[in-house]
Formats: C-alpha cells, sequence, structure tokens
C-alpha cells in the first residue's frame, strides 16, 4: 500500500483493500467513512511489475502537483535513460523534448549548429537540475550522508519530501518520487507504486526536492525533416562529395564514414585514409593553395554551388 499522506490516518490504515492502492489516493477525506462501511469487492492482485494510477487532480498555476508523475511518452526509438526518463517523467514532456533539455544545459543552443545531433544517454546531477529549471522547477538539494537504502528513505519521508516530486540518487542511476508513486528504468518508464519497485536495496546518496515552479524557458529542438526530402537532398549532395573527391584525388574507390574519408588510389591496393570527413569538406568549400585539395576541378565546382558557396 502506498505511503502517502493519507496513510498517516489511523482509520485509513485499519482499511486495505485489494484493488489498486492508488484507488486510496484519490479518496477525499470526507468519503472516508462510506468507503470503509462499504469496501470494494476483492479482486486478485496482478502478479509482476503493477501500474499505479496517477492522480488527475490539476495544479493552481504556480505550484507543483503533487503525489504525482507521468507516463514517460517515448517518442524516440532509443531506449530509455535515467537522466530523461525521470526529467520526462516529472515535467510530463516528451522523452525527446527531455534530451533536447539536457541537450541545451550540455552544450547551449550550439548544439543545432552540430552537424549530427549529440547523443544523450545519461546525465548528471547538475545537468538534472539545469534541465528541470529550463522546464519551469526549482527546488533544493538534500544530502543523506548515512545513505539509507531506498526502501527505508521511501519509508522516513516528512514534510515537503513525502509529497512533492523527487529526483532520488541512488549508485548509478536515478529515480523519480512523488507521493506513493515512482518511475524509473525498470518499470520502462512507467509509474508505479513504491512498493513494486526494484532496487529498494539500493543506497540513496542525495534527492533533489521540486517545491516550486517558474516560467519555462525556449527548448531548442531540430525540426524532423520527412525522410524523403531529407533522403533527395541529402544523397545528391553526398554523390557530388564523393564525385569532387574523386575528380581532386584521382582515386578508384570512396568511402565516407560519418566522421572519416577513405579512397583507393590507382598505385595502391588498400584503403588510404585521406583525412576527417569535416576536413575534407572544408577543403573543397574553401579551397586553400597550401590544401591537399586544390578545389579546382568542375566536380568541386559543382558541390560548392549545390552547398550554397
Amino acid at each position: 500500500m502506498s505511503r502517502t499522506a493519507q496513510h498517516k490516518n489511523d482509520a485509513l490504515k485499519l482499511f486495505q483493500p485489494e484493488g489498486d492502492p492508488q484507488d486510496v489516493l484519490a479518496l477525499p477525506f470526507g468519503d472516508l467513512n462510506a468507503v470503509v462501511r462499504n469496501p470494494p469487492e476483492a479482486a486478485p492482485r496482478p502478479k509482476g511489475l503493477v501500474k499505479a494510477k496517477v492522480i488527475q487532480t490539476a495544479p493552481s498555476a504556480g505550484t507543483v502537483k503533487l503525489r504525482h508523475l507521468h507516463d514517460v511518452d517515448n517518442d524516440t526509438k532509443s531506449r530509455v535513460y535515467p537522466g530523461p526518463d525521470v526529467i520526462a517523467s516529472i515535467t510530463g514532456v516528451s522523452l525527446s523534448k527531455a534530451k533536447d533539455t539536457i541537450r541545451q544545459v550540455r552544450y547551449g543552443s550550439r548544439w543545432l549548429d552540430f552537424p549530427r545531433t549529440p547523443t544523450i544517454k545519461g546525465a548528471h546531477d547538475g545537468e538534472i537540475e539545469g534541465a528541470l529549471r529550463l522546464l519551469g522547477y526549482e527546488g533544493h538539494w538534500r544530502r543523506l550522508p548515512d545513505q539509507p537504502t531506498l526502501a527505508a528513505y521511501l519509508n522516513a519521508r516528512i514534510g515537503v519530501e513525502r509529497d512533492h516530486p523527487c529526483v532520488v540518487f541512488l549508485r548509478g542511476y536515478c529515480v523519480a518520487v512523488s507521493g506513493g508513486v515512482l518511475c524509473d528504468i525498470f518499470s520502462r518508464g512507467i509509474v508505479i507504486d513504491i512498493d513494486e519497485a526494484e532496487g529498494r536495496r539500493k543506497k540513496v546518496s542525495r534527492v533533489l526536492v521540486l517545491t516550486k515552479r517558474i516560467a519555462p524557458s525556449t527548448i531548442a529542438s531540430r525540426k524532423p525533416v520527412s525522410k524523403a526530402k531529407k533522403t533527395d537532398a541529402n544523397s545528391k549532395r553526398d554523390q557530388l562529395f564523393r564525385e569532387a573527391i574523386k575528380a581532386e584525388t584521382g582515386a578508384t574507390r570512396i568511402r565516407i564514414t560519418p566522421n572519416e574519408v577513405f579512397v583507393i588510389l590507382p598505385d595502391q591496393s588498400g584503403w588510404y585514409w585521406l583525412g576527417a570527413r569535416d576536413s575534407i569538406q572544408q577543403q573543397i568549400l574553401e579551397p586553400q593553395r597550401d590544401g591537399r585539395l586544390r578545389g579546382n576541378s568542375a566536380e568541386a565546382a559543382a558541390y560548392r554551388s549545390a552547398m550554397g558557396y
């Protein structure tokens, strides 16, 4: 049964229905007696992971929603990692936006100028705090030098930590906790009851307690491009890039990876590393007299034109 603020009520301690434990959280205090007089029929409890019902009470403006987490909306093709997972569960943003927020904390908005979108897996505590602040959540840290187990910490919570959303840091990962519900990578981004959580014997080192809502910041994000449009434009430029390298070097074969360029020259039988892809591209787009590639071929000129140079 969830250990929420209502758990302190003596009458509630005597009433332990067999249904979903989060049903108790949704009951107002005024209806408690009616529930005790007419308890619901017992239902068999499903084995394994039990999804907790999320309280849907909307918060007033500028306040943090208590005893509430969101199921993570994984709109990406990647697995769920602890940092983005807790951010998405606490704030309700999609997993892709949670990752964009961490990118903004880590790199600033300049990451939009990178040739590739930086991969986001985990995130350290400062990045998680910064990302939550950008999304409009502030709070305070509490260190736990005695490092209780997760189960002991959840049982001993008092004050704001008992009802407010918190990021609880364990060894190697973190979880989102709010009232009697929890969300982490082991629940695969699904909000569950705290009693169903894995890793309850893990040690808790610190907790970020979120108590205040502030104005959120604008999060930089790359607009998705349709696959057909992206493929057509990129394939044409890639082909011109390959033709320019072949004309500039006289290579018989070319292999281009996301970061490097390899060629087979007429007098060689094996692959020769020509250079970093960005460097080779720069030499063709902005040719220098002392550069390895002069950029004076017709193919190089065609590539420059396609790239807007």
